[in-house]
């Protein structure tokens, strides 16, 4: 009786190992997929902060205030439409 005791403590000690292998492969995978994906966000974010840096240097006053005016008609066309 003594030794189906040990030996199913032993078993139980042997899947407790091996489920925790498991879990700690499945977080190991997963923190670098998030790592990964971190990494493409933070390239995406300083690339929008280079573009945006760029854009604000090839501004002009009239390129703004042809913008401007670009807006404003499309904002007057969408309030007329609105009251109809």
């Amino acid at each position: 009786m003594r030794w189906i005791l040990a030996g199913m403590a032993f078993a139980l000690a042997v899947g407790l190992a091996v489920g925790t292998a498991a879990m700690r492969a499945e977080n190991t995978r997963l923190r670098l997929r998030l790592e990964r994906e971190h990494g493409y966000v933070q390239d995406a974010s300083m690339e929008l902060r280079r573009l945006s840096l760029q854009a604000l240097q090839q501004v002009t006053p009239e390129r703004m205030a042809a913008s401007l005016r670009r807006h404003l008609t499309r904002d007057r066309r969408e309030a007329n439409v609105a009251w109809l």
